[in-house]
């Protein structure tokens, strides 16, 4: 390779590490929002699944425990309730301080111990060289967004003993057709006699994330990824997969939609939580892919296709997805191919 070449590929590295940094530092900003920290805690679902899965486990008595993303730590509070000997909350955010605060005030700050930075940039007190359980609510919008599950392998590989344990273990990525409204972006054909075509190419390839209800739903729902939190490996975050929607009323399609399980094997009983519509409101709500034009269906007829999903090439916390559709109706035949991306940036009001 030329010095040329060479010193272009490096100018090219130096720029991608920037950016990189660029948007961790922008991710954690967002995560030390105290709204946003509020908001998450004003999750039920989320925060009741935890807690019957961690309070009163014993499988956490005299453990060493590792929290991976632990915000204000409440899950942190759970082990060490449970009667942990040592909890590591690690953040990224700025929030730490008062995470330290929170165990102090409820009577936890010889147990826990925070620790602010990436988990792949820190290091555990110089007494811990591995825990024995790691906590991690990695889950983003349709399960994949904002890249945790690569900061969850990492501490389980660097850190996790040898028969320990993940809370939670196990988890699922469903899709389903829905009927829904018509997405309204005729607008942008003729804007004061100008051509805006491309925002409407750019508001047509975004992924949503909604409330959709069990009355939106026209088909069955189909697995397209399971996850083994123990043998999940880095990458796991790109796949394709066939579907298979068999419809199960007549109506229209409008899009397909994404919902994710989690579930906690190794709680007292078995504990999981769903992010279904048919299933109480989750701050995660639904991710739905709207199709550049609705589907006539009846019953019993099948949407079929390919549903492929990898993170994003502009940001390392979004993810891009290319799906494909084979329809063959009584009224109508569709094969296409349509892209989107999903943005992880938060909408405190939409919420």
């Amino acid at each position: 390779m030329s010095q040329v070449g060479a010193k272009d590929r490096k100018s090219d590295e130096d720029q991608a590490l920037k950016l990189r940094r660029e948007q961790e530092a922008l991710y954690f900003q967002l995560y030390s929002r105290l709204e946003v920290q509020e908001w998450l805690l004003k999750d039920s679902v989320r925060n009741k699944a935890y807690r019957e899965a961690i309070l009163n486990n014993k499988a956490f008595k005299n453990k060493v425990v590792l929290e991976v993303g632990c915000g204000l730590g409440m899950l942190s509070i759970f082990a060490a309730r449970s009667g942990a000997s040592r909890v590591i909350a690690v953040d990224g955010s700025n929030v730490t301080d008062y995470t330290s605060r929170i165990a102090e005030d409820n009577g936890h700050g010889n147990v826990i111990t925070v620790v602010h930075g990436k988990v792949e940039n820190i290091e555990l007190p110089e007494d811990i060289h591995q825990v024995d359980i790691l906590i991690c609510d990695w889950m983003g919008h349709c399960l994949f967004s904002e890249n945790m599950l690569e900061s969850l392998i990492f501490a389980r590989d660097k850190w996790l003993a040898k028969g320990g344990l993940i809370f939670p273990d196990s988890a699922q990525l469903y899709l389903a057709a829905i009927h829904g409204e018509d997405q309204d972006l005729g607008f942008w054909h003729d804007v004061h006699g100008f051509d805006f075509n491309a925002i409407r190419r750019r508001c047509a390839a975004k992924a949503l994330v909604e409330h959709v209800t069990t009355g939106q739903v026209m088909s069955r729902v189909y697995l397209v990824k399971s996850l083994d939190l123990y043998a999940v490996r880095s990458g796991s975050s790109a796949f394709r997969s066939f579907y298979d929607l068999r419809v199960t009323r007549n109506g229209h399609v409008h899009g397909l939609l994404a919902y994710f399980d989690v579930g906690f094997s190794k709680s007292q009983r078995w504990v999981s939580f769903s992010t279904s519509p048919s299933a109480p409101w989750t701050h995660w709500n639904q991710t739905v892919f709207y199709l550049e034009a609705p589907l006539p269906v009846r019953s019993g007829e099948s949407i079929k296709g390919v549903f492929g999903i990898q993170p994003s090439a502009e940001s390392i916390f979004d993810l891009e997805f290319d799906i494909y559709v084979d329809f063959e109706g009584k009224e109508k035949s569709v094969t296409s191919k349509q892209s989107f991306v999903l943005s992880s940036n938060l909408q405190l009001g939409g919420v």
